[in-house]
């Protein structure tokens, strides 16, 4: 297992690194407008879409570690040519296929782990949703450093990301016995009739108000914390990576409690628990001393969310499509996150402190609405809690 969580997290570090430097890499490279810049983030959502099909028919052939060896080898490859200065047009249609890869490899990758002989299903996914989350930070943190640090500007990002997805198809496929050992002789997709399955689509809904409310957070929160409340960069540094780290540090022992009280139960308490403090801390704001509390339950109410939807995503008997599936979802909730984010900011005003205060709860408001359709429909059918 451990084996299967580095290459979660080498193969998170291209995902965020050029995120920090988004302006560099396409608005003074090639002339992009900030609009169109967002574009190239938007349209790996399109690629994600069109991975869900792909994996259904792929793992049906090959063993997981051959399709995240690929997927991993095809990412870098699409990054290396990125690099190149090929115009933005082409740069927007490699970004698309990559993200078709990125969600290639992802799937596959937790498909290993959820197939692991190793005890715990929730457990195993709170490790690897630790080794992802670490794996955006860091990367996130690395592409700032070695844009600032060497000598060809924001373009060495995709560089660097090219080389750990190569990283990580060599590993997958100098471990591939040891991959392929540790997957149980049984596909998790056959574990379960088709009758008895659990439907897929709450894991789906759970997984975009997860990350639509994840959008809002770095979105709203930090021009929140800077416009209306006035805190400094390192005080705004420090309130909006605290939750993150959180719930980082929280997954794998999140994923631990899934296991014993069930991961529906589980997904459901702190998904009330996150809504309600969701819905709070833009009203808290005025006292660091409050706000930094409700941060602090903010966080260990969401390390939870993420092993216990994943846990349940694997248990609904399509393990691989279905992952696929549950991370283009989280990806088109973040980008209905930020469009929702942009447009009510444009309608009302989005520096007013009311606007952002109004955001915050009503994305809380949906979050918590999506937990009672979701728990509504899985609690009579689940019984994995």
């Amino acid at each position: 297992m451990p084996l299967v969580l580095l290459l979660i997290l080498l193969s998170a570090l291209p995902d965020a690194m050029v995120v920090p430097v988004l302006r560099d890499l396409l608005v003074e490279r090639y002339g992009a407008t900030a609009e169109q810049s967002q574009a190239f983030l938007a349209i790996n959502l399109l690629g994600a879409g069109l991975a869900v099909p792909l994996v259904r028919r792929l793992r049906g052939r090959f063993p997981a570690w051959s399709i995240a060896a690929a997927g991993a080898m095809a990412d870098g490859w699409l990054l290396a040519l990125m690099w190149l200065p090929i115009g933005f047009p082409a740069t927007l249609v490699l970004r698309c296929i990559e993200g078709v890869a990125d969600v290639l490899t992802f799937a596959a990758l937790f498909q290993l782990l959820g197939s692991s002989r190793v005890s715990g299903l929730a457990w195993r996914m709170g490790t690897g949703a630790t080794a992802l989350i670490a794996g955006l930070g860091v990367g996130a943190i690395v592409g700032g450093m070695a844009a600032r640090a060497s000598g060809q500007g924001a373009t060495v990002t995709f560089g660097l990301g090219a080389g750990a997805c190569v990283i990580t198809s060599i590993l997958a496929m100098v471990a591939a016995r040891r991959l392929e050992a540790r997957e149980t002789p049984v596909s998790v997709e056959a574990a379960a009739p088709a009758a008895d399955r659990m439907p897929l689509w709450p894991m789906l809904l759970m997984a975009a108000a997860d990350r639509a409310t994840g959008a809002a957070l770095t979105a709203v929160f930090a021009s929140f914390l800077a416009r209306n409340m006035g805190y400094d960069p390192a005080e705004r540094g420090r309130l909006v990576g605290l939750p993150l780290l959180l719930m980082a540090l929280g997954a794998a022992p999140a994923g631990w409690l899934a296991d014993r009280l069930g991961p529906l139960r589980t997904r459901t308490l702190a998904s009330m628990g996150y809504a309600a403090c969701f819905a709070v801390v833009a009203w808290a704001g005025s006292s660091t001393v409050v706000l930094s509390g409700v941060l602090l339950v903010l966080g260990l109410a969401a390390a939870p969310l993420l092993p216990a939807s994943l846990s349940l995503t694997v248990r609904c008997g399509r393990a691989s499509a279905g992952l696929a599936a549950f991370r283009a979802a989280g990806d088109g909730g973040y980008f209905a996150g930020i469009v929702t984010v942009v447009a009510v900011g444009a309608w009302m005003g989005g520096d007013r402190l009311v606007t952002q205060q109004w955001l915050m709860t009503g994305f809380a408001a949906v979050h918590a609405a999506v937990t009672v359709v979701a728990w509504r429909r899985l609690r009579l059918g689940v019984s994995c809690g």
